[in-house]
């Protein structure tokens, strides 16, 4: 599948008619600042519990060709098991991750994005208390949509909206202070998402983006261009 993919990004005649969208276009850098929330169903050791994400990050993506964003993202998140009642101190994390479209005639574009984060928390509050639980987690996504054409034609900017499936994946490896473990999985890992991509691609762009299914989450992103 991988060659498949490469191949049309470097050889597809009618995708390369002209830039992809939500892309910072070859040799061009980008700054972005986002910040999600989500919530999403985890089993450990048998049991349910829903898990609460809050994050902020500062992405720096290139453009490596036309149609391919590759991206590292550095932030602070914090952690909530409602069931058990457990919210961590806010903490470093870190991504990274690609993204790419295909446009075709008519200003329709098909793509896909992939991302992989992890980082550590070593301190939860619980009933007003310290707790010394370490939870390394760790969190992948690939997503697959399908967009409109520009519906701000000219001059820019661009206007355009995409729906798509996701898949994820969630596992967090808590350790107490004792020394006991257990490991906490997502329950569910497919989704759907529907976006909003509003750019002047020379500039700015602001994505918008909500999910449900594998979570429930509303993401935004404000970028710069260079």
């Amino acid at each position: 599948m991988m060659g498949a993919v490469l191949g049309l990004l470097l050889c597809g005649p009618l995708a390369w008619a002209e830039k992809g969208p939500m892309l910072n276009g070859g040799r061009h850098l980008g700054v972005s600042l986002e910040s999600e929330l989500s919530s999403r169903d985890m089993k450990q050791d048998g049991q349910k519990d829903r898990e609460r994400v809050a994050r902020q990050s500062v992405q720096l993506s290139y453009g490596l060709i036309d149609h391919l964003d590759l991206y590292a993202k550095i932030g602070l998140g914090k952690i909530v098991f409602e069931e058990a009642d457990l919210a961590s101190r806010t903490r470093p994390l870190t991504g990274i991750g690609l993204r790419s479209t295909f446009p075709f005639s008519g200003g329709y574009f098909a793509g896909f994005s992939a991302q992989y984060q992890f980082g550590k928390v070593s301190k939860f509050e619980q009933n007003n208390t310290s707790v010394a639980i370490e939870d390394k987690w760790t969190e992948t996504n690939t997503d697959l949509f399908v967009g409109t054409m520009d519906l701000v034609r000219d001059p820019e900017p661009d206007l355009r909206f995409y729906a798509g499936v996701r898949l994820s994946s969630r596992k967090d490896r808590l350790t107490s202070k004792a020394g006991s473990s257990s490991t906490a999985k997502e329950d569910a890992g497919v989704g759907g998402m529907l976006g909003m991509d509003f750019s002047d691609r020379n500039v700015f762009r602001l994505n918008a983006e909500l999910g449900t299914g594998d979570r429930n989450n509303i993401r935004v992103r404000l970028g710069l261009l260079f």
